[in-house]
């Protein structure tokens, strides 16, 4: 620490600066705490977000206006069951252009092992989360069996949005073919996407289905995997007896008439069906995945244990400081250095902290974020409101730690000099 001449001759930024370029091992102790600390807010934030985002996937690549469901409805993976009774009956309605049902519902599917000509042992030590990380599609894994989710549909009305309709239309008549379905290209590895060519064991269920291509759709953190297929086939593979029962109700409306047609249907339909317009739908997706379910919660505890946590390391390192630096901290006391000016310097070096962390802490979020997206699946985005807010977290709480921390300069007395 250096201690100026004269009164005049000192001001807070200079001071507060040689402090931190001076630090040595102080300072990369402080810098490296908190940037991890900061990169953990960037990453569950992150995560958060994608949570936002993969609340919505699901919905935002099917076309409708109004969608009808169980009364039962929770969230697209608990739809519950619709009469489709009920679809004829809007279908009657003027605006209603049409009303398209979309069967869903989890179900086993045979992953292929890893490598295909030498399958590990059942029995043999899994390999880590870390290293099933790293490697992706090339990790060693035994034939198994795991959920995903499959969707039905009516091969003359697909009721997706390009690019996932255009897929089924170039695959329909080979779909109609019975037990032939499409895979999501975008699913997790060990669903078996990228062997789809030299695997041929496939099974839904306990029935032998053949993959006849993909469609590209982003995964949730419900679902790793998604496959589609034929109402006919669906209504056979799992198990729902006829397509008289089906999830969803697609309705596509005359344009501007969406409000009208939802007061208009529920008004008119028993109380078993619930009624929303696709704003409807996608806020309370959201509402549920990031405010009702543990997952949303999770991150955002995350973020705030990341700033206690950042508090804590840059509190210490200032209190150590001037624990170590009291005799000059008297001094200038005794030159005429009031308690309030000399805090002015510690909130600085405190803001200074967290300034370089934040910078260190971005260029890690951003590789972290690209590693995660590519080999996990997770849509992470790197939102300039995230950043924002980030950036003002790490503000306040460099300014209340360097507050707090001039308590210890009453210690600093000058008296103690002499």
């Amino acid at each position: 620490m250096i201690v100026a001449s004269s009164v005049h001759g000192l001001r807070n930024p200079p001071l507060a600066w040689r402090n931190v370029s001076h630090g040595g091992r102080r300072t990369l102790a402080a810098i490296s705490g908190v940037a991890f600390s900061l990169t953990m807010v960037l990453l569950q934030l992150g995560f958060l977000q994608a949570v936002r985002i993969t609340a919505t996937n699901n919905f935002d690549v099917l076309d409708f206006d109004v969608l009808m469901t169980s009364a039962r409805f929770e969230q697209f993976y608990a739809p519950g069951f619709l009469p489709m009774e009920r679809l004829r009956q809007a279908e009657g309605m003027d605006a209603v252009v049409s009303a398209t049902p979309l069967y869903a519902t989890f179900a086993l599917w045979r992953c292929p092992p890893n490598p295909l000509d030498a399958p590990p042992d059942d029995s043999a030590p899994k390999p880590g989360a870390l290293t099933r990380w790293r490697e992706g599609s090339r990790a060693p894994r035994p034939l198994q069996r795991r959920q995903l989710y499959v969707m039905g549909i009516d091969l003359d009305h697909p009721p997706f949005l390009s690019p996932i309709r255009d897929s089924i239309e170039a695959n329909a008549a080979r779909m109609r073919v019975p037990n032939r379905i499409l895979l999501n290209e975008m699913s997790h590895p060990d669903f078996g996407w990228q062997d789809r060519d030299r695997y041929h064991d496939w099974e839904l269920e306990d029935t032998a289905v053949e993959i006849v291509g993909g469609f590209p759709m982003l995964r949730g953190f419900a679902a790793d995997s998604t496959v589609v297929c034929s109402a006919d086939d669906f209504v056979r593979i799992c198990g729902y007896g006829s397509r008289e029962t089906t999830n969803f109700g697609l309705l596509k409306v005359a344009p501007g008439s969406a409000g009208a047609v939802v007061e208009a249907l529920r008004q008119a339909l028993p109380s078993d069906v619930r009624v929303d317009s696709r704003e409807e739908v996608l806020a309370n997706e959201v509402d549920h995945w990031v405010n009702q379910t543990s997952t949303g919660q999770l991150f955002a505890i995350g973020v705030l244990v990341a700033m206690v946590v950042a508090a804590v390391v840059v509190y210490q390192v200032l209190s150590n400081d001037v624990r170590e630096h009291l005799p000059e901290y008297a001094t200038l006391r005794a030159m005429g250095y009031s308690t309030p000016r000399l805090a002015g310097i510690l909130v600085f070096q405190s803001i200074l902290y967290m300034l370089i962390s934040f910078a260190v802490a971005v260029v890690i979020a951003v590789v972290v974020y690209q590693a995660t997206e590519a080999l996990a699946g997770i849509p992470m985005v790197l939102t300039r409101e995230n950043l924002a807010l980030t950036f003002a977290l790490a503000m306040v709480v460099g300014a209340l730690t360097g507050g707090l921390t001039v308590n210890r300069l009453r210690l600093a007395q000058p008296a103690d000099l002499f």
